[in-house]
């Protein structure tokens, strides 16, 4: 069924995930790209637990997470796939909605985290198949999913999330990155306006984007090893680095799943991870 691109791996004992009862236990289902590494293996670890399903999308498979969802017994179905197709793209998520029957119970939540900074280069030197590949991914992958998402649980009244990982690149313009600034602004604008339609729907979802701040991720090492005369802010980031001023992706994993369901998060809001912060400060940071 699939290309060599893609290659589903199901990490789970049990006979059968779906459930037609109405009485049956609340399940939590996750679906996140770009699960290998950074951001996504980290949402990816925490979920790992009882009571979740989780859906695992990157190009490249992540064997520690296999490995700790088989040892717990919980259900990880962990596809290797290149979602800068589009194709693989509308593969996999109806992939993940063949696997799963939704009830009146459940809480289901999308987070588009995979992407790519490259072609980093001026817009006069742009490899135009390269940046082809990038708007996909970074873009045009997070438009398919939320589609498809969108229409499998409109019928669906409990908690559903569409959260977006966007970036300060999105309104803050950075000479060589404009590829990547581009595909994170349209990726902040594919949020406002898919929260502005479901404000209208029935059963609404609620749609957010997060800029979670400059994180040690395998993006900031290729970031510190680019050429500067590509991009000329790259020493900016060596020092951050050199400070200890990048954030550990685990931090940011904690505060997302702390408040992913939130009724504080605005549906087709741009967030920061500050912002989120706050919403957690009251019960999470309070001094006694």
């Amino acid at each position: 069924m699939f290309s060599c691109l893609y290659i589903c791996r199901v990490v789970f004992r049990k006979p059968d995930i779906t459930r037609t009862t109405k009485n049956a236990s609340k399940m939590n289902y996750y679906i996140i790209t770009g699960a290998s590494r950074g951001i996504g293996e980290a949402l990816t670890r925490k979920l790992i637990e009882p009571g979740n399903t989780i859906f695992a999308a990157s190009r490249t498979l992540n064997e520690d997470l296999v490995e700790l969802a088989s040892s717990l017994n919980v259900p990880l179905f962990y596809h290797e796939v290149d979602l800068s197709s589009s194709k693989n793209a509308e593969l996999f998520i109806n992939e993940v909605f063949s696997k799963i029957q939704l009830s009146q119970y459940d809480r289901i939540v999308l987070i588009n985290n995979a992407g790519m900074l490259e072609p980093v280069a001026p817009v006069k030197s742009i490899d135009f198949a390269l940046a082809e590949n990038h708007l996909h991914l970074n873009l045009l992958t997070p438009m398919i999913l939320s589609s498809v998402f969108l229409t499998k649980t409109e019928g669906i009244a409990e908690n559903k999330v569409i959260l977006n990982i966007s970036s300060g690149a999105s309104f803050i313009a950075y000479s060589g990155w404009s590829v990547y600034c581009s595909s994170k602004a349209g990726l902040d604008m594919l949020t406002q306006v898919a929260g502005l339609e479901q404000s209208t729907e029935l059963h609404p979802v609620k749609i957010f984007a997060l800029t979670p701040g400059i994180i040690e991720t395998g993006m900031q090492e290729l970031i510190r090893t680019t050429d500067v005369n590509l991009f000329p802010e790259r020493d900016k980031f060596i020092r951050l680095h050199e400070e200890g001023k990048l954030t550990n992706p685990d931090d940011i994993a904690q505060i997302i799943l702390s408040t992913i369901f939130n009724d504080d998060i605005v549906s087709g809001s741009v967030v920061t991870i500050e912002q989120l912060k706050e919403i957690i400060l009251p019960t999470s940071f309070r001094c006694a």
